[in-house]
């Protein structure tokens, strides 16, 4: 398979990258993370091709005449912070749709693979799935929406033959944004065995994400399927409040959480879903529980630590 892959710098790119066969040829995208071609180098794998592009700028399909056509796409680029919408629409949209409309107005793909949001039910509340009316407020959402619309459009003039839009809930482990909360938790209790954590908002929101290693099985099913492409959730089935989450994450690592609350959080999640499209059609159901999935996210961290610690100082 030739096989491209946008956003391949970001948290799911580079586990996906790690993950595919060695008999697929691959070019990963990135734009702003310059140890990228570094990363790619270390993992020794002659099929992945990293290329650096703004894909958001006049004319950025146009590289597809060297490097192309491809089989298939898995489109990761993205604005990867929610919150940072409310602050920066513009760039949300640019980030999440303009990117999107660049590529596909260049190229076409027979099997396309998307990385919608579980925020596009912003607003909702309760039990969710893609035949949900969507009326989301939250500019991130409202970004992801317009993407999957503009797919539609551009399945409908024949860019794209199957089609997946994936409304993720999101996923943690290696390679994760140090601002998200699961690193942060694993860092708190695990390492420094601090048992104060401070959540922002009230903590009744909910969270649903699965190990990174789950969320790579799900998308690799999808580019292997002979079924046609759909609109599904992709979440881990088991939606917790946070001030759950942070508690079981304490107990895991044997600490007791002394918990206090600051802010309010622009996301505020109160629903989760009950689509079973991914397990009923793609044969995808999560593996990884959370206790094992925070073990073997602060192993993988530890590990880190170790490979820096061990790593020569620069000569002065």
């Amino acid at each position: 398979m030739r096989l491209l892959v946008t956003g391949a710098s970001g948290f799911i790119g580079r586990n996906l990258i790690r993950a595919v066969p060695g008999d697929w040829s691959v070019v990963a995208t990135y734009r702003r993370s310059v140890d990228f071609p570094a990363f790619v180098e270390r993992l020794g794998l002659a099929n992945i091709q990293p290329i650096c592009i703004d894909l958001t700028a006049d004319g950025a399909g146009d590289w597809l005449k060297e490097v192309g056509p491809f089989d298939a796409c898995v489109f990761l680029a993205a604005n990867g912070d929610p919150a940072r919408s409310t602050t920066e629409p513009v760039w949300d949209l640019q980030s999440n749709t303009i990117s999107l409309i660049r590529l596909l107005e260049k190229a076409t793909f027979e099997r396309f693979v998307y990385f919608s949001s579980g925020a596009v039910y912003d607003g909702l509340a309760g039990a969710v799935s893609p035949i949900a009316a969507v009326a989301p407020k939250l500019p991130y959402a409202i970004s992801k929406l317009a993407s999957e619309h503009y797919l539609r459009h551009f399945q409908d003039v024949s860019r794209i033959k199957d089609l997946f839009i994936v409304r993720f809930f999101g996923a943690y482990g290696p390679f994760e944004p140090e601002r998200k909360i699961y690193g942060r938790l694993v860092r708190r209790f695990a390492f420094e065995k601090n048992p104060r954590f401070t959540i922002r908002g009230d903590g009744r929101n909910l969270i649903d994400a699965m190990h990174i290693d789950d969320t790579i099985r799900a998308i690799l099913s999808l580019l292997a399927t002979p079924e046609d492409g759909a609109v599904v959730d992709c979440a881990s089935g088991g939606a917790i409040s946070v001030r759950t989450l942070v508690e079981t994450a304490a107990d895991v690592f044997g600490v007791r959480a002394e918990l206090s609350y600051e802010g309010t959080v622009p996301e505020y999640i109160e629903f989760h879903s009950v689509d079973e499209a991914m397990r009923a059609r793609y044969g995808f159901t999560p593996q990884i529980k959370l206790t094992e999935g925070l073990q073997r996210f602060a192993a993988f961290l530890s590990s880190v630590q170790n490979d820096e610690a061990r790593r020569p100082c620069a000569p002065h």
